[in-house]
């Protein structure tokens, strides 16, 4: 079974987007971006903007200018590459023997099985993440189009390429230098509306084709815990008690898990990034001043705090200033919030339904080995009794995730600081800081046993 035809085989056009070769998407994907927004920025005058306190041209903005022609195509090819590793699992388990239909079951194989249960989403899936994206970019948005029909940006919207014509009346830290629409204002307010239709169409595909291919990803996942777990379950999961690489067999799925959670790695990175971006930016003040000013607050903490060491340094993450909530772009913050909660609650929920599943199998194999054993001994098998010991010591020492415990572990930490740095930047220090903490005391824990022992 092809990879159109597991994934994508009610797709006519999203199925040649993600089956595609990896390199094409990743060109198509990059002319596209270099032709409909820098291209025409350039063309437009709207690629430069100096001001007293920075630039606020799209070449100079480069969460667009570097993030569109260069990330995004990146993560889409990405995603069409990790598209084929969904697939090659599939069929690698089946072949392993790992995934088989029940004796007592007379149904069609597992490959099918799952094709069929994302073929019957694959509409629900598509409006669902279309209407996300209408509303993510809505929310955005509103402001912005509000300014051209009243010929007058809200104060709700920060300064920007994309409210050019508007320059003039931006004032305080943004006092634009050499630049002006000068005599024909009309046509370029024309012309920075529909380069802003272009620029934030793109970013709406974008979401949306990165809202889809999660929730592929996610009904995917979806689709292994509930086909083979469960009393009424078609299919089931066959460990592998002897497995060297400690996975009991899992190990096409852990490289699928660890390719997943690299490309969300990257999508929270971007959202903090975006949001670092943000802060005090009403202000004229650039997110390096704001990481500058904020940390050497934490670090030299002011004289006025009454409280002792280092309850003061503490505290310090908690001031207005640090948070960095003044002067930020609402708007823009709510389509972070969208970028940020559901790929954290896919990572969490679908692969902990994987994780307690492949526990619960587990368990119930070293029951079985373990009356295996007793047996053994009974009929004074040994050779049968060193084997069954053998198997028991795999399976007790296999990994509960098919990529790891360990590497789990460190890819959720860093998914869940991302993502809570991108609601507020100080949460990503704090929760690295409770990580590493944890790992300390457990080092020190072992250390002290060695010792002791």
């Amino acid at each position: 079974m092809t990879t159109r035809e597991l994934l994508y085989s009610s797709h006519s056009v999203l199925g040649v987007l993600f089956t595609s070769p990896p390199w094409k998407v990743f060109l198509y994907a990059s002319a596209a971006a270099c032709l409909l927004l820098l291209l025409p920025a350039w063309l437009l005058h709207l690629h430069s903007i100096p001001t007293t306190s920075d630039n606020l041209g799209f070449f100079y903005t480069y969460h667009w200018s570097v993030v569109y022609p260069i990330i995004i195509p990146l993560l889409l090819a990405m995603a069409v590459a990790v598209s084929e590793r969904m697939n090659s699992c599939v069929v690698q388990l089946i072949k392993d023997g790992r995934i088989t239909t029940r004796p007592d079951r007379n149904e069609p194989s597992y490959a099918e099985a799952l094709s069929r249960y994302l073929q019957a989403r694959a509409k629900k899936l598509v409006i669902i993440a279309f209407v996300i994206t209408v509303i993510v970019t809505l929310a955005d948005t509103y402001d912005l189009w509000i300014g051209f029909i009243a010929d007058h940006v809200p104060s709700s919207r920060n300064p920007g390429w994309d409210t050019a014509f508007n320059a003039q009346n931006w004032g305080g830290a943004y006092q634009v230098q050499n630049f002006s629409p000068g005599d024909h204002y009309l046509r370029f307010k024309l012309g920075n509306l529909f380069f802003d239709v272009i620029a934030y169409l793109f970013q709406g595909t974008a979401f949306f084709l990165g809202l889809f291919w999660v929730g592929k990803f996610t009904l995917y996942l979806m689709a292994f815990a509930r086909l083979i777990g469960g009393e009424d379950a078609s299919y089931q999961f066959n460990p592998l008690t002897s497995d060297l690489d400690f996975c009991m067999g899992l190990k096409p799925m852990g490289v699928l898990f660890n390719n997943f959670l690299s490309i969300t790695v990257v999508l929270t990175g971007l959202a903090f990034l975006k949001r670092l971006y943000l802060i005090d930016s009403g202000r004229g003040q650039p997110f390096g001043m704001y990481l500058q000013t904020s940390f050497w607050n934490i670090i030299q903490p002011s004289k006025d705090n009454p409280l002792p060491f280092p309850f003061n340094h503490f505290t310090e993450f908690f001031r207005s200033g640090c948070w960095g909530i003044d002067g930020l772009d609402v708007s823009a913050l709510i389509a972070v919030v969208f970028m940020t909660v559901p790929i954290v609650v896919i990572c969490f929920l679908p692969l902990w339904q994987i994780r307690t599943l492949v526990d619960k199998r587990r368990s119930e194999e070293l029951d079985r080995l373990q009356a295996e054993h007793a047996e053994a001994l009974r009929l004074r098998n040994y050779d049968r009794v060193q084997l069954v010991q053998y198997e028991k010591q795999c399976l007790e020492k296999a990994n509960i995730w098919p990529n790891g415990n360990a590497r789990a572990k460190r890819y959720l930490t860093i998914i869940f600081a991302l993502a809570a740095g991108a609601f507020a930047p100080p949460l990503l220090a704090i929760v690295l800081a409770g990580s590493f903490s944890d790992g300390l005391v457990k080092y020190f824990k072992l250390i002290f046993h060695s010792r002791t022992a």
